[in-house]
């Protein structure tokens, strides 16, 4: 069988990487990027490789010195963006770039911390914090969407949820930014010093807060992470917290912030779905599960290999950068039949794989379902007759094959009655 080349890196890629995903699908299901890795579309051995753990590394750093968000790909990081990174806390492997059985405290306790429980207990709070964003836009019968209402929704939302001062969202947002392009994405030089810089500053907010809720423990998010402890095992460690503080402030702004985007381009494309989820918001729930499959947030994250391996007849050697094309899940014809089709009345559409699969299942998944039921049930229930201002928005997508939402959406609507 011919292996199949793709280059994830093409700017014909970015736009659209479901031409990529169905010739996968027609083929292997694996092709080769000669400068990233190894690329796996397939359900089945997306599923098969996400319980592998012990093949599958999510340790992709070649130095195993813990998360460096350094990007991807095969450059090394110059002197002068290692002597920034000489600066900040030392930090582990932990929860998102952990393997079992260390992943496995990790999930255990930062599944204790954000519990169903304290996600239901935060719907009457972020539905609160939605209508006061509608309230400030609402009689201009326009909105910049992601600036005026999903970034500081989400950004508002994991702040509080952390408990730290609104008054820092704008660096909250800036480090998620770049802590998230660090993981996922190629990063030219300049990038790379940017994104060390940020590193440092997080580190330097968060440790002396992480060491206060120690001795001085409040009702917050950070202090549960602080203090939990499962089955007797001893406290997350600084060097442990710092790194799964970044993955929820990344994770809980940056990828249902492009989820929203995502989600409302599909509502603007069919006006008869728009006007559906209007007459019966009990629908949204499903809508935001088939948008998940349809255009996800994250199209991919990456694994490496402890050994010599084959992904179906692509020869795999230790070492190897592969990249788990999430994304690619959903348009897998044998799982989801006619994928190109969007149905929210699909049977099977929370069996995508917008929130990876396996062991590292996002943890913020249902805070993400539920930030996203909500923000569509405030838009759909206040406002009506909404178009897109194609003149003011740039639809040209965000410059990562990993990562994926609109640059800027921008809206004008009728005030509903």
């Amino acid at each position: 069988m011919s292996q199949t080349a793709a280059d994830l890196q093409s700017p014909d890629h970015i736009e659209c990487p479901y031409h990529l995903y169905q010739r996968l699908h027609a083929a292997s299901g694996v092709a080769i990027d000669p400068l990233i890795g190894i690329a796996v579309a397939g359900y089945d051995d997306l599923v098969k490789l996400a319980k592998n753990t012990t093949l599958f590394s999510s340790s992709i750093t070649e130095d195993g010195k813990g998360p460096r968000h350094m990007g991807v790909g095969q450059y090394p990081v110059p002197p002068d963006v290692e002597a920034v990174l000489a600066t900040a806390y030392p930090v582990e492997n932990a929860l998102f770039t952990a393997d079992p059985p260390v992943h496995t405290r990790h999930r255990k306790l930062i599944s204790k911390a954000l519990s169903p429980r304290r996600v239901r207990l935060l719907e009457p709070a972020i539905r609160t914090i939605a209508g006061q964003l509608v309230d400030a836009f609402i009689d201009e019968g326009r909105v910049d969407l992601l600036r005026q209402f999903a970034v500081p929704l989400l950004v508002t939302v994991i702040s509080d949820i952390l408990g730290v001062d609104r008054a820092d969202m704008a660096r909250f947002k800036y480090w998620g930014d770049l802590m998230i392009s660090g993981n996922i994405d190629v990063l030219s030089h300049e990038r790379r010093l940017e994104v060390a810089h940020g590193v440092v500053e997080f580190h330097r907010y968060f440790e002396p807060r992480i060491e206060q809720r120690r001795h001085q423990p409040t009702d917050d998010l950070l202090s549960d992470m602080v203090n939990a402890v499962v089955d007797g095992e001893a406290p997350l460690a600084t060097a442990e917290l710092l790194p799964m503080v970044s993955q929820v402030l990344l994770a809980g702004h940056e990828t249902t912030t492009n989820l929203i985007g995502n989600a409302t381009l599909i509502l603007l494309r069919d006006p008869a779905l728009m006007a559906r989820l209007i007459a019966t918001p009990l629908l949204i729930p499903d809508f935001v599960e088939e948008a998940l499959r349809f255009d996800p947030p994250i199209q991919c994250t990456y694994r490496r290999t402890t050994a010599d391996t084959t992904l179906q007849d692509v020869p795999v050697s230790r070492g190897a950068m592969v990249v788990p094309l999430w994304g690619a899940a959903g348009w897998d014809p044998t799982v989801f039949p006619n994928p190109s089709v969007f149905d929210p009345a699909r049977s099977n559409a929370r069996q995508h794989m917008g929130f990876g699969h396996g062991p590292h299942f996002c943890g913020g998944a249902e805070l993400a379902r539920l930030e996203a039921r909500i923000a569509f049930e405030t838009l759909l229930s206040r406002l009506t007759n909404i178009e897109l201002d194609e003149s003011s928005s740039d639809l040209a997508h965000l410059p990562s094959f990993a990562s994926r939402g609109y640059r800027r959406v921008v809206l004008t609507f009728d005030k509903r009655a």
